[in-house]
This record gives C-alpha cells, structure tokens and sequence, in this order.
C-alpha cells in the first residue's frame, strides 16, 4: 500500500481542523441568535463545501469501478450545498427565518436519492451472498425494523402533531429519507459477503451521523422549535467533513485491496451488526409500548410481528443447522475418506520419488540453509562413507576440504538467493584419499521462497584424471613433432663435427692435439646420444619387436643395479606375477624404460634418510600386462607432477640429469600402445605404473646371418649422395685416408649421371634430400638397374619417423644412424661389397 500523498495529508488536516474549529466555535460564540446564526451557516456552507471538493478530487483520482459511488456522493454534496445556498439567502442576506418548507428543503432533500444510491455502489464490488431462506428472513427482519421506527417514533407522531399539508409531507419525506438511508446500509451489510470499512467505512459513519440529525431536526422543523446556532447543527457539519475526509483517503485506500480482497468487516461479521441493530430496534419498540401505555396499541403489532420474524428466524437456524449437522457428517466422511486417498497416493509419490533417487548413479543431497543434510539416497552415503541407518543429519561441510567449505558456502547461499550453481571441490573419499567432484545446487522453492537446495553430487575424479592424461598425452605429442624435427637437424652438424674428429686421428698429430681430437669426437657422440634418445622419445615406430618375458626383463633390470643399489642402503623387493606374462614389445626399448623408472627412483630416495625401498610389481589380465616401481621417497609435488613426463624437465640438481628419463619412458610406453601413469602423495613416496596391451603374435622371423667381413686390402669403389656439404666432404675425407676411392654427389640426380659413367662397388645414401629423396631414388634403381640396390646403404638422422622407418623397412638395404662412427660404416662398406662380389 502507499502512503498517503501530501495532497491528502493536507485535505485531512483541513477537514480535522474545520470540526474542531465549528466545535469550538459553538461551543464559545456569541449568545445572541443572529451571530450564533452566521456562525452555523457558514460552517454549513464551509463543510458541503469541502465535501464537494475532496469528492471531486476522489471521482479524478480513485480507480474505475469506484467512480460510480464518488459521483453519486458529489452529487449529493452539490445537492446540500444548493440547499444551503438557498437557506443562507434567507437567513443571512435577507436576515428572516425561512419559510418551511422552502427551496432550500428542496436541495437538503435531493441529497438523499443521491447517497442511496452511493451506499449501493460503494458495497458492488463486493459479491453478493446467495439469496437463502435465512438470508431472506435476515433482510426482511432488518427492513420491518426500519420500517416499525419509522412509522411508530417518525411518521406516526408527526401526523398526530397537525399543520400544513405541506409542512407535514416535507417532515414525512426528511423522516423517511433520513431512515432509508442507514436501512439501506444495514440491508447491504446482510446481503455482501463483506462490507468495507476504508474508506468506505468513514462515508457510512458519516451519512449515518447525517441521517440521525435530519431525524432529530425534522419534527423539530414542522412544531417551529428550531433555531439555527445550536448543538444539533454540529452534526450537518461532522458528517460533510467526515464524507470529505474520506474522499481525500479514496485515492490511496481503496474500497478493495488490489489483488479484489475485502477491507473492513468480514461477512459473517457485518451480518451479525445488521441483525443485532434490527433486535435492538424491535426491542426499543418493545420498551416503548411499555413506558408509553397510550401508544401499546399502536406499537404491539409492530412488535409481535417482529418477535414472529425473530422466531422464525431462530426456527429456520435450528432446522438449518441440524441439515448442517447432517451435510456436515457426510462431508467429514467424505473429506476422511479423501483425504486416507490422498495420503495412500503421498505415500505412492513418496515411494516413487524414493526409488528414483535410489536409481539416479550420482548422489543426491537435500540441504538446509546451514548445510545440513535433511534426506540422501544410498550413493550419497557410500560417497560419505555413512551407514545406511544412520540419520543424514550431519553438515556437507565436515566432508570437504579446509579450503573447500567456504566455496561450497558461497554457492549454498546464492541457491538459497533463486540460483542454479555449477562448481567442483575437493572432498575426502571412503579411502581416505582426496577426490574430486562436480556439485550442481538447484533451489526447491515454496511458493515464493526457497526452502531447501537440492544437491546434485557426482564423483570426477577418475574423469579429470583421464582429462589429464589425455591433455599430457596431447601436449606431449606436439612436443615430440618439435623433438624429432630439433634432433633431426643436429644429427648432420654432429655427424660433420664427428667425421672431421674422426679423420684428424687417423693422422699422426701430437699427443695434445690427439686429446683435443679425442675430446671432440667424444662430445660430438655424446650429442648423438641425445639426440638419439630425444628421437627415442618421438619415436613412430620401425623397431624390431618380439614376444618377451616381463618377468625376465624385470629381473635382468634388477641385476644390472642390484650391487650399486646395494652400496646406497636401497632395499628393493621384487613381487612378479607367477604366470610369467610375455608381451610383444622391443625387449631393449622395455629394459631401458624399466631402468630410467629404476633410477629416477633411486635419485629420489637418496633425498631421504630413513629406511629405502624400491618394490618392481608384475600384474597381468587377459588384455593387458602391469608393471610398476614403487618407493618410499618425499612423493611429487601436487603442481609439478603433471610435467614429469615433459622432456629436459628435472627437479634434479645441475649434471644430475637430463630430464629425458621419464619423457623417453612416455615414448616408449606410447609406442607399444600402452599408458604410464603416476600417483603420488607429498611425503608417502612416488608409484609409476605401466600397462602394456598383450599381442597373440608369434616370433618375428629369425635375422639374417651378417656376412662375411671383407678384405681390407681390396679396392672399393663409393658413391656418397648427401646433401650436407660439411658430412660429405668429411666422409670423402675418411674414406680416402683409409684407401677407399671415394666420390661424392649432392642430390640424386647427379648421382644417377655419376652411375651413368661409372660403376660403384657400394652407394650410401641420404634418406632426407631436396629434389629426389632416398625414396625415390631406390624406386629409380629398382626400376632401372636393379642389381644396384644390393650395394645400397641408407644413412638417417630421424631412423623413428613413420615414413623413414616404412621405407627403411621395405628397402631392406642397411642402414646407419647419424651422426655415425665412420670406422664402423667403413667397415659396413667393405661387408657390403664383398657380399655383392661374392653374390
């Protein structure tokens, strides 16, 4: 509701300071009846004046179904003012008593048409009860009073008094009016379900107050006894400004609230006043008729006909309310019998309800505003570790980390605010290990609040954990692309540095140019090393594999490091699966995974001084066979340990380590078609596990028997194709140092016109050339002249990418690694050639 508006704040003051002020003014005025005269039609004259100016702003203001009552109550504000024009004419400008009746008894009497009828629009808005018998019998009692009063205390003493016909008709019509007027209000309030009182209530208490001085003025009138000035003055005054002073509430306090409730009386209420007035008007017949012994015979029939309607009534109520006894059985049973249906169909729901949360897979939780739990399904339990008797009274909040409560808070209050919260905490699991888990809130509203949250749990832990091994999976393989591309081009400058090393020592140098040499060609295999291991970890296939024993591996692994393991104070217990499992895997690549896990374990636990042990497990399924290294050392940081598998990446001090060790076990483990995963907890040591997918092959075919050295006395014949000026010239440099004739070409077609010239006893090839690759030139070869690929000899720097490793594979020529030792592809050269002479 809003509060009134300064407009009507003012207009009320005004209307409460004019009745105090007409109060005091007849009460303190002058004595003499002229003065007293002025004094009364002047406030008469102010009152219906400003009666008519707060109705008026009403009619403008008020909402559209209440118009109507607001102009019927102007109208007959308007109608009093006209009269009291017309009787101040007299009084004040002309200064004699007017005449009665006269013109201005014409307008007082208008008004009473007009404030009928507004009583009858100020209650339409209220519904009207059902015509009933004993609604009937109410109405009737309460119009047979009205008219009894009217007839014994009015009109029937005002006929006896004697005068003009006209005088009396006009006393007869201001008794009759003044009557009609309360009787209709009274009729209204038995025949609405409801009956106003704001501000509706303030206009009947005034044309009530109205009626009663009309009453009282109009015997008064006809005998000549009245005076203006007096007491009874007052109340023509009180109730004009009690009728303005509810025009001016109109606007902000309506007949009707907004949503068409009723404000004032209820019906049963209203109706109860209406019938005990009736009473009390019988009553005073009643008393009458005793008191007056003269006037019993006129007032005994109106008072036995009226105890005839009381006992009616009373008779019907009897009668009514036993039928009502009766309906009122019939409904009881009705309503038990509803209302037993209505709870076996709750207790279906309810079971329904029960079942499904049973079935949904996540955990359901109804919360409180405090977190507390008021009703879970079975999966919330197991996910709580709570028994299934137990009472879920117990706060979410105890599950969850320290850090986790006050997120879980936060988005419980903007649940208990109308919002739909998605969001993930950490929690402590059943096994007392720490889990993740996806909670969506959603409100349970009643009516317009939220009562309870509905908690929606689902445990992720297992999925943001594959998350992230498919996100380290994806990371690393854009890491290898970048590795084996890096270690491709350092392979040639370390083949070159290699070769040219390799030459100065065939020389006879002095002894501090030797070392010098020897530590060039040193650093210069080492580079290759690591970039062979770099190229281990992009790996893309191309290695020989056959059908090996794990276990056997394991303990082979074990017994390189047995003795060193030893001297450091690291126990290691071995626990293999007794069915010795066999996988189809490279055993060298396995054995060098195992013995990089083997060691990066034991350089963890040499950071510790308490008991060492490494446990090397063995477990097999029918699809996959498990190995995994656990020990007992400070555990992997939460934050790093999703970049233990990223290459040259080590917590390890300087010279310790590469970081290649357990980047080049993810490429191994990646090409077998396997998975490596960690778990570690700060402080309770490191696990890495390794599963390898069983393969039902068997044995790759035997190798081929290397052939027979040959004579390094012999004349030999090379062709060298690289594109690497550097790598050529050191090689041509070699080879002619060790007697070979040696010629060397940059790009394939030169090396066909040189073919074209001469013959060669071996060719060693680049695979990777711009213009025509080792590809395609073997393809020309074969084409051509065939009976040259037998003198062939590849030379790689990426032996383990896919289409380097498909054509080394399909060629089936020899090949050689750069950056190569030139002794050992000297004397590849020479095997090849004497096994194409001896062919």
């Amino acid at each position: 509701m809003t509060p009134p508006s300064r407009l009507t704040r003012v207009l009320a003051g005004v209307g409460a300071a004019s009745l105090v002020l007409t109060a005091l003014a007849y009460a303190l005025g002058p004595p003499d009846r002229w003065h007293r005269a002025v004094i009364a039609d002047v406030s008469w004259t102010w009152s219906a004046l400003y009666a008519l100016l707060c109705c008026g702003l009403a009619l403008r203001r008020s909402r559209a179904e209440e118009r109507r009552a607001w102009t019927w109550i102007s109208a007959g504000c308007a109608a009093y003012l006209f009269g009291q024009l017309a009787w101040n004419w007299d009084e004040l400008w002309r200064r004699v008593q007017p005449p009665y009746p006269s013109l201005a008894d014409v307008g007082y009497l208008a008004m009473y048409p007009c404030l009928g009828m507004a009583v009858r629009d100020l209650v339409q808005l209220q519904p009207q009860r059902r015509l009933e018998p004993q609604v009937a019998i109410d109405a009737g009692l309460v119009t047979f009073t009205a008219v009894a009063l009217t007839y014994v205390f009015l009109v029937s003493p005002i006929l006896q008094t004697g005068g003009a016909p006209l005088a009396v008709a006009t006393t007869v019509g201001w008794a009759i009016a003044s009557v009609a007027v309360p009787w209709a209000i009274l009729r209204q309030m038995v025949r609405r379900q409801g009956f106003p009182l704001a501000p509706a209530g303030v206009v009947t208490l005034g044309l009530v107050v109205l009626s009663v001085t009309n009453i009282v003025y109009a015997p008064r009138a006809l005998s000549g006894a009245y005076a203006s000035g007096g007491l009874l003055d007052l109340g023509w005054d009180a109730g004009l400004l009690l009728i303005g002073g509810a025009a001016a509430f109109a606007p902000q306090y309506g007949t009707t609230a907004p949503d068409g409730t009723t404000r004032g009386l209820s019906s049963e209420r209203a109706r109860t006043i209406a019938l005990l007035i009736a009473v009390a008007g019988i009553a005073a017949l009643a008393v009458a008729g005793a008191l007056r012994p003269g006037a019993s015979a006129t007032t005994a029939p109106w008072v036995v006909a009226g105890i005839a309607i009381i006992g009616a009534r009373f008779v019907y109520a009897l009668r009514a309310d036993r039928r009502y006894a009766t309906l009122l059985e019939g409904e009881v049973a009705a309503q038990t019998r509803s209302l037993m249906d209505s709870l076996a169909a709750t207790a279906g729901a309810e079971r329904n309800l029960r079942l499904v949360m049973e079935a949904v897979p996540d955990a359901i939780v109804v919360l409180d505003r405090d977190g507390r739990a008021v009703d879970m399904n079975a999966n919330a339990r197991a996910m709580l570790a709570l028994p299934s008797n137990a009472a879920p009274d117990r706060s979410i909040f105890e599950f969850l980390d320290a850090d986790a409560g006050p997120t879980a808070r936060q988005h419980l209050d903007a649940a208990f605010q109308g919002e739909v919260r998605r969001f993930e905490v950490s929690f402590r699991r059943p096994d007392g290990g720490r889990g993740m888990s996806a909670v969506l809130y959603a409100p349970v509203r009643e009516g317009w609040r939220v009562s309870k949250v509905l908690a929606l749990v689902r445990d992720v832990t297992d999925q943001r954990r594959t998350e992230s091994q498919l996100q380290q999976a994806e990371k690393l393989a854009a890491m290898g692309q970048l590795v084996s591309g890096v270690a491709h081009e350092i392979n040639n400058p370390a083949a070159i540095i290699s070769g040219f090393a390799q030459t100065l020592l065939l020389d006879e140098l002095k002894a501090e140019h030797r070392e010098m040499a020897q530590m060039i060609y040193d650093e210069a295999t080492r580079i290759g090393r690591i970039t062979q291991n770099l190229l281990a970890f992009a790996r893309a296939g191309g290695r020989e594999r056959t059908l090996v024993d794990l276990n056997d591996i394991l303990r082979r692994t074990f017994a390189l490091r047995s003795y060193h393991l030893s001297t450091l104070n690291i126990a290691v217990a071995l626990e293999l699966d007794p069915t010795d499992p066999k996988i189809w895997a490279n055993a060298s690549e396995v054995q060098q995974m195992l013995l990089n896990l083997v060691i990066n374990a034991e350089q963890a636990l040499m950071t510790v001084e308490t008991s060492r042990t490494i446990t090397i497990r063995s477990t097999s399924t029918e699809a996959e066979v498990c190995f995994e290294v656990a020990d007992n050392g400070p555990g992997i940081a939460p934050e790093i340990r999703g970049r233990v598998f990223d290459p040259f990446f080590t917590t390890k001090p300087e010279d310790v380590g590469t970081g290649l060790g357990l980047s080049i076990c993810y490429g191994i483990v990646r090409e077998h078609g396997g998975r490596i995963t960690v778990e570690s907890e700060l402080g309770h040591g490191a696990t890495f596990l390794v599963a390898l997918p069983r393969d039902p092959r068997a044995e790759v075919r035997a190798a081929e028997p290397k052939a027979a050295a040959a004579d390094p006395s012999g004349h030999l014949s090379v062709l060298v194709l690289d594109d690497e000026v550097g790598l050529r010239n050191a090689l041509l440099r070699f080879l002619t140092r060790r007697g070979i004739d040696a010629v060397g070409v940059g790009d394939g077609a030169e090396a066909l016109s040189q073919l074209q010239q001469r013959d060669f006893d071996v060719i060693v090839s680049d695979v990777r050339m711009p213009g025509m690759s080792g590809r395609d030139f073997i393809a020309h070869l074969r084409r051509e002249r065939p009976q040259l690929v037998a003198r062939l000899i590849f030379s790689t720097g990426d032996s383990f990418a896919a289409d380097t490793a498909a054509l080394l594979q399909d060629a089936g020529v020899p090949t050689v690694a750069k950056p190569f030792d030139f002794a050992s592809l000297e004397q590849l050269i020479r095997d090849v050639a004497a096994r194409t002479r001896a062919a």
